[in-house]
């Protein structure tokens, strides 16, 4: 009986031995967790990542919405998850509430919209918001409506009529300085109403890609008159004024699209826009929504 009674004894400080040993390593281990600040409870960050990124609400016409042939669009407004939008969200890390709408007019950034029974943009711009990206103005002034229809119309007239193609539209008439100068009024107001909304947010105007340039010769994916190509240029660089106008009266950071895409046009050997007949025409490629979220994300990045 006493060797039986000193051998329980011998087990019983082994063990007590043993359970003090990992009190202390975990003693230990809590103590280094608290004074590094570690914790094993999940935060909110690591929980709901999305969540904790800042805001970023993207606002626009379908030169945002970025529509294209192979990709969904959401809500028919041909917002694809490719656009330069989704594409700065992902590499900049924010949370993107993208209400960009192919068709939209900067009206309809402050106000619902009518003919597509959706509401106001600027909805989506509440006090959290830290950057707001604007892309509007063209469908104001008909920049590519128009080509699009001229470009119907010159290819009918040669015999050929593409699929999805109206040659009995008549093209909308041309721009007028009032057309230019509404539109410049109207962004300027739409950057004052984010500011209203969310004072701390930074507000990036991205101007539109040039379909041509004053220089371009006519390709088989341009099928306009040589005066056509003339006017166009005239159109896109005055709605680029406009729009550069505005981010100055406001405060705002300007993307010079319209500039960077002089290299890219449709006829040119790396375009950024599709030519016609495209699907859609005249609407930036995959290469033009990168080329353009780059352009967002340089001005984007500290310096």
């Amino acid at each position: 009986m006493p060797s039986s009674r000193f051998q329980l004894s011998r087990v019983m400080i082994v063990i007590i031995a043993m359970a003090l040993v990992a009190g202390l390593g975990v003693a230990i281990a809590t103590s280094r967790d608290a004074h590094s600040g570690a914790s094993t409870t999940p935060t909110m960050a690591a929980a709901h990542p999305k969540a904790e990124l800042p805001k970023y609400v993207a606002m626009g016409s379908s030169f945002a919405s970025g529509p294209s042939s192979n990709k969904r669009g959401v809500n028919n407004c041909g917002r694809s998850d490719d656009n330069y939008p989704s594409r700065v969200a992902e590499t900049m890390h924010y949370r993107l509430m993208d209400v960009t709408c192919a068709g939209s007019t900067t009206s309809e950034i402050l106000a619902p919209s009518k003919r597509y029974h959706k509401p106001a943009q600027i909805n989506a711009v509440t006090a959290d918001t830290s950057l707001v990206t604007i892309t509007s103005g063209g469908n104001d002034v008909g920049y590519i409506g128009r080509l699009g229809v001229q470009s119907c119309v010159n290819l009918a007239m040669s015999g050929l009529t593409p699929v999805h193609c109206n040659a009995s539209r008549i093209p909308a008439p041309a721009p007028t300085p009032a057309d230019f100068v509404k539109v410049e009024q109207n962004l300027i107001a739409i950057a004052r109403e984010v500011h209203k909304r969310a004072p701390k947010a930074r507000i990036v105007f991205v101007d539109y890609l040039p379909v041509v340039s004053a220089a371009d010769i006519v390709c088989p994916g341009l099928p306009l008159a040589p005066w056509e190509v003339l006017e166009a240029s005239v159109v896109a660089d005055t709605l680029a004024g406009a729009t550069a106008r505005a981010a100055r009266a406001t405060g705002s950071t300007l993307v010079q699209a319209s500039q960077a895409g002089k290299a890219h046009t449709v006829c040119s050997p790396e375009p950024w826009l599709q030519g016609f007949p495209g699907r859609p025409p005249y609407h930036p490629t995959t290469a033009g929504k990168a080329g353009v979220a780059k352009l967002v994300e340089d001005v984007l990045r500290p310096r």
